[in-house]
């Protein structure tokens, strides 16, 4: 009795899949390769550019999981550098792109930001963890470039606002009243290093900054 080749790959196929593998890897393909080659009919045997066209499949399919794999240890190893570098930071102070930040009690807090251009006018909101707008500061007149103003930690009725954690945004206009380019960044004292998600974070006053947001780094300075 004569056993095809397409029947042969096709019942080997039905038995990886009932061993629970829902994907075929390069080992797979191999074993219906060469499940093929011991059932075709001597008769008439596997088309011999079918079989050479076989053969580049499986060649390009083990170089893609080669691939793949040092894709992988390349991953692994710049996320290991990430985290030693990123222990180094403690106890520095770092400048990040991020606009979330710690109040304490009866504190005030500097808020800092980037303006593209010259600006007519610069709107500051603050608002709390549940996103509510505790404070409003408005500014005339700034120039283009790093710019600061100081939140004395009131909130829209005068009264000091709870310690706790808050973020702020930044609008600002041009002389004809179009919006123009921000940037909101914030400069803390590094505390820890957090590891997540497969993510490094920095840690400043129970606030998590992620490793990508950072833009510079220096010593603290003792006060």
């Amino acid at each position: 009795m004569t056993v095809s080749a397409i029947g042969a790959s096709a019942s080997s196929t039905n038995n990886l899949y009932n061993s629970g593998s829902q994907t075929l890897g390069k080992d797979d393909f191999l074993k219906l390769l060469v499940t093929q080659l011991q059932n075709q009919d001597p008769l008439n045997p596997t088309d011999s550019t079918q079989f050479v066209s076989q053969l580049a499949q499986f060649s390009s399919l083990e170089q893609l999981s080669n691939v793949n794999e040092n894709l992988k240890t390349v991953q692994l190893f710049d996320q290991s550098i990430n985290n030693a570098q990123a222990v180094n930071f403690v106890g520095k102070t770092i400048k990040a792109s991020g606009s979330m930040f710690e109040l304490g009690s009866g504190k005030t807090h500097e808020i800092q930001y980037q303006l593209g251009e010259d600006a007519n006018a610069v709107y500051v909101s603050i608002f709390n963890a549940s996103g509510e707008v505790v404070r409003k500061i408005e500014m005339d007149q700034m120039t283009a470039g790093e710019q600061s103003v100081v939140w004395d930690g009131k909130d829209l009725n005068g009264n000091a606002a709870p310690a706790g954690t808050y973020s702020f945004s930044v609008q600002a206009k041009n002389a004809d009243g179009e919006i123009m380019a921000t940037a909101a960044y914030i400069e803390e004292t590094l505390t820890g290093v957090s590891y997540h998600d497969g993510s490094t974070y920095l840690l400043a006053k129970g606030i998590e900054i992620p490793y990508s947001a950072i833009i510079e780094v220096a010593e603290t300075v003792k006060k």
